[in-house]
């Protein structure tokens, strides 16, 4: 899987912004709402972000005054984010999301967009636990299966709308093509939405909350680290009504 999302990282690294926009149909800024009102994070705090691409999260972050630590595992994202020069990235760095080549305790938070689908979510739980501070927020989400009651018109546009785009793209020789081909199988297959929450608890994280966003398509889900003897293990999970769950 790390492959496969190296190699879709690699063709859509010229023109990331763009296709992120096309590919969520405009709704990602909305997504990274969602982790701004849970990142607690302030002035001076230093924020790992994993799977960080060409640095959208950090700019859209910036009046949080904090400080970033930008990680990705693809080079191609990396040498963009490099030549952006925002001013709240202290360090952007190529790593591993399961391997993190950083101290324990080195984070005030840690946040990640589009990496759990790609990788062993034990693992990557337990390396987001051995970097944050004790009281550290972690606030990430991915895309997952759609669940729910609109589900089954999610999962068309999964299947064929992503899939034509890259189709589209192919013929056009494009280098995102592979990134829309591929995508929704890697949807499909991914279960990591089930596994994350229990993950975090497993790993020291509390108050655990989760959320499915724009009617399923994503699963975000945010929790505190914990190290305090006998401290509550208990998740808190909230999933969006329905009602709520609209395209906006």
């Amino acid at each position: 899987m790390k492959l496969t999302s190296s190699k879709i990282f690699a063709g859509l690294a010229g023109s990331y912004e763009k296709a992120l926009d096309y590919a969520t149909l405009f709704q990602d800024r909305r997504w990274k709402s969602w982790v701004a009102r849970r990142l607690r994070a302030g002035r001076g705090d230093l924020v790992l972000d994993v799977g960080s691409g060409t640095l959208v999260l950090e700019e859209f972050l910036a009046m949080k005054k904090c400080r970033f630590v930008a990680l990705d595992l693809a080079p191609e994202m990396i040498r963009i984010a490099s030549g952006k020069g925002v001013p709240n990235v202290d360090l952007v760095i190529n790593g591993d999301a399961e391997f993190l080549p950083f101290p324990d305790r080195s984070f005030d938070s840690v946040v990640s967009c589009y990496v759990p689908k790609y990788v062993d979510v034990g693992k990557f739980a337990e390396e987001v636990a051995r970097v944050a501070k004790p009281g550290a927020s972690v606030v990430l989400y991915d895309f997952a299966r759609p669940r729910g009651s609109l589900a089954p018109f999610i999962e068309l546009y999964i299947r064929c709308g992503l899939r034509l785009v890259g189709i589209a793209l192919g013929l056009a020789r494009r280098g995102e093509a592979f990134t829309f081909y591929r995508l929704p199988q890697i949807i499909e297959s991914t279960t990591w939405d089930l596994e994350m929450v229990e993950a975090m608890e497993s790993n020291g994280f509390v108050e655990v909350e989760s959320d499915r966003l724009t009617g399923g398509v994503v699963f975000a889900c945010s929790g505190r680290r914990d190290d305090r003897p006998g401290a509550r293990r208990g998740a808190l999970v909230r999933q969006v009504d329905e009602g709520e769950a609209e395209w906006q």
